[in-house]
């Protein structure tokens, strides 16, 4: 037996930024970036078992207006 699910609803992939990406959209050095995610200071991903930093473009937005702060 199978079970097939199907929506009219795109499932929303957040959109992953880069460091350099990030610095250019907050006007800071990427050096910058770095330091905060060290301090905990800007919301970010991390996948496990990597150095690999990725930013959430929504995440970042609302953390800029104050909404999300981590």
């Amino acid at each position: 037996m199978s079970t097939h699910f199907q929506s009219n609803t795109p499932i929303k992939r957040p959109q992953l930024l880069k460091v350099p990406e990030v610095a250019q959209l907050l006007n800071v050095k990427p050096r910058t970036i770095y330091e905060m995610v060290a301090q905990h200071r800007i919301p970010y991903r991390k996948p496990p078992g990597t150095n690999i930093l990725r930013f959430d473009l929504d995440e970042i937005m609302a953390w800029t207006r104050g909404e999300n702060n981590k």
